[in-house]
């Protein structure tokens, strides 16, 4: 009689959830700021809220490919999809978005996350 064994699949690292949370995180701040300065009841000078509208739009394509890219286990394009984040939130000024993208890019390093992108190989 042959024994057979099943291997569970890794489970997402802490430090996965941690960046697509604070990319998450990122849209809603995004809209939630373009919604205030474009209704005036927030008034930042020299925020143009049309700049805000298409960083909030880039940060929706930038979470969908990463999604795509941690489920495809290719840790390359992801943290390359966390830099072109980082030059999206230049336009906007968005300092959010340069503090996120910076700590995520770092997290992208963690050994749990290199073993599990590894895995899906």
């Amino acid at each position: 009689m042959e024994t057979i064994t099943l291997q569970n699949p890794m489970k997402k690292p802490v430090a996965l959830r941690i960046i697509m949370v604070s990319f998450l995180l990122k849209v809603f701040i995004a809209f939630g700021l373009y919604y205030a300065i474009s209704s005036g009841k927030l008034e930042i000078p020299n925020a143009n809220p049309e700049y805000i509208l298409y960083t909030a739009g880039f940060y929706i394509i930038n979470l969908i490919g990463m999604i795509i890219t941690a489920l495809n286990g290719k840790l390359q394009l992801f943290r390359a999809i966390i830099l072109f984040d980082f030059m999206v939130s230049i336009p906007a000024k968005a300092v959010i978005g340069f503090v996120m993208a910076v700590y995520s890019f770092g997290l992208t390093f963690h050994p749990k996350l290199k073993e599990y992108f590894e895995s899906k190989n």
